[in-house]
């Protein structure tokens, strides 16, 4: 890194506020947010998993700590909020909880819990000991239920007149997770008697008297679907998660983004690629998230994660793509959030929903701001959940109807990955890897395109003798296509519904890696019960339909800036019989 002076290190991996800003780390300024989040005194912020929320709460922390009052400068000096800070600053005893270290198994999850939570409150009397009747810290390491301890600090906490600012990082965590594994454990969880019910009780009376000892809460994680089953201890605040206000109050914004694109071009002189380059390699992976109606106008939100990630690496192999262009925590991620919505187990209606997201890419759907689990039956509930999972951005609103699409390649893979799990689980999948490997290889490299569609295609056949997807024969070739390209074959990022002007092609896939050939695909299907001319009026349709796509200027410029060969496929299927197959 040929420069005279140090450059910030990238925070990749990294939530801890006050380090990043000592270690002069590259930190996104996102404080100009605080005044706009001092109009609520209780709120909920939920997005998906890895989108800055932790380092986002511990700037808060920093920012209303009491006991930081004379780091401020240090910490903030530089900063939108350091130059037009609010009354409120350091003026909170800050109480911070973070739920993503509680043991999910049913046998320990009360155990861990009440460790966690007794934890945090001796901790928060140690630091703030001076500031609270004596004695406090010595009577909560004798209490051992979470719950009397937690009213017993709140009532000294009282008494003192003095002031808490309570945050909650990943609420939702170990909840989810439970009810992923089962839902009699989750529902013994949020309600009845239950000690996280509890706690949301015991949080809520702390706001109720007069000079309450609770003056501000923020909440965050990824869905509302704990907060709502918990609702009866717990049914205060403002739920500002779709709010255009906040939009890009966690992640970062093209500009952002940009932003530090340029700086670490300069200050390591080491980038093969100009900045707008690199925006249009990760923007299709990594942007392209919205989480308000209001907020269609507002730039598009990149994952923060996704984007270090690649930056780290890019600087890492001296200015060269990264091979892998998705984080594996990322998908480790989505891979956990997706059995949330496996509440039924079976592949039937649920899934035919996820389908068909898959295969259109889209989904009309107003967002509804709670739910509970018995709610998840509901087809909008069950959209909503997607969408703060992450599975879903806001795509357009209009006439009082919100599209939701999926947002980027990133999560198009785990749909297609969800896919192929489903249909491995409940059909008798047969796609033989070390085959698809080869055929996959010569159909990238070599444009040997037919012995692998052809493979794929008697693949389908054996596995397709399931009655349940008769009715859905359509939807199912097209999932069952696109999961190979999606699972199966890293040289494409395969797209669905792809526009090409006002068209739109079954399956679009574009190279990578350096891949020379492209492909757009048109898939027919008709009953095994067809005649003959039935077939072959789905061929002489796609035989119009295609010539469109690949003649569409936009693919047709990337083709020729690079060197791809383009080539158009009709296959159509009587039933699940790969019928016809024809190049254009």
């Amino acid at each position: 890194m040929n420069t005279a002076s140090p450059i910030r290190l990238l925070p990749y991996g990294q939530s801890d506020f006050a380090t990043i800003r000592r270690e002069n780390k590259y930190y996104v300024d996102k404080t100009m947010f605080i005044p706009a989040l001092e109009e609520y005194n209780f709120q909920t912020f939920l997005r998906p998993r890895r989108f800055g929320k932790s380092l986002m709460l511990n700037m808060l922390a920093a920012y209303y700590d009491v006991a930081m009052k004379d780091g401020f400068e240090a910490l903030f000096g530089d900063l939108y909020i350091g130059k037009n800070p609010t009354k409120e600053r350091n003026k909170y005893l800050i109480l911070k909880f973070n739920f993503s270290g509680i043991d999910p198994d049913v046998a320990k999850v009360n155990e861990s819990f009440n460790a966690n939570v007794l934890t945090t409150l001796r901790d928060f009397a140690s630091k703030y000991e001076d500031m609270l009747p004596k004695g406090i810290v010595e009577e909560l390491y004798q209490e051992q239920s979470s719950n009397t301890a937690f009213t017993k600090l709140l009532g000294k906490v009282h008494l003192s007149g003095q002031f808490v600012y309570a945050i909650i990082d990943e609420y939702d965590n170990f909840a989810n997770t439970m009810l992923a594994d089962s839902e009699t454990n989750y529902q013994d969880l949020t309600h009845g008697d239950g000690f996280f019910r509890l706690f949301f009780n015991t949080l809520k009376v702390g706001t109720t008297d007069n000079n309450a000892p609770v003056a501000r809460i923020m909440i965050s994680g990824v869905t509302p679907l704990t907060l709502s089953d918990v609702t009866s201890g717990y049914n205060i605040g403002d739920n500002i998660s779709t709010s255009r206000k906040f939009n890009s109050l966690a992640g970062f914004t093209e500009s952002e983004f940009r932003q530090m694109l340029e700086y670490y071009r300069d200050a390591t002189g080491i980038f093969n690629h100009s900045v707008d380059q690199l925006i249009e390699i990760t923007k299709p992976w990594y942007d392209n998230n919205c989480f308000s109606t209001k907020s269609l106008k507002q730039d598009r939100m990149y994952n923060s994660d996704m984007a270090l990630y690649f930056l780290k690496f890019y600087i890492e192999n001296d200015g060269e793509i990264p091979e892998k262009l998705v984080d594996s925590n990322i998908t480790t991620d989505y891979n956990k959030m997706t059995k949330l919505i496996r509440i039924e187990k079976q592949f039937g209606q649920k899934t035919s929903l996820i389908q068909r997201i898959t295969t259109e890419g889209q989904i009309y759907c107003n967002i509804k701001p709670e739910f509970s689990l018995k709610d998840l039956t509901s087809y909008e509930n069950l959209v909503s959940l997607m969408f703060y999972m992450g599975l879903l951005s806001v795509g357009n609103h209009e006439r009082g109807r919100t599209l939701l699409i999926i947002p980027n390649s990133t999560v198009r893979q785990q749909y297609f990955d969800y896919m192929k799990r489903s249909y491995e689980t409940l059909i008798s999948w047969k796609t033989d890897d070390n085959i698809m490997n080869d055929l996959g290889y010569n159909f990238a490299w070599n444009g040997e395109h037919e012995p692998f569609m052809r493979y794929i295609a008697s693949c389908m056949k054996e596995t397709s003798d399931n009655s349940d997807f008769i009715k859905t024969g359509e939807a199912f070739v097209k999932g069952f296509v696109l999961g190979q390209f999606g699972t199966n074959l890293n040289y494409y990022v395969a797209h669905s519904e792809y526009a090409h002007g006002h068209c739109y092609s079954d399956i679009y896939l574009e190279p990578r890696l350096g891949t020379p050939y492209a492909y757009v695909i048109e898939l027919k299907y008709c009953p095994k019960s067809s005649n003959p001319k039935d077939i072959d009026a789905l061929l002489d349709e796609a035989r119009v339909q295609l010539p469109k796509y690949i003649n569409d200027k936009k693919i047709n410029v990337q083709a020729k800036d690079k060197g791809w060969t383009l080539t158009g496929i009709i296959m159509v299927f009587n039933g699940w019989e790969l019928s016809r197959y024809e190049v254009v």
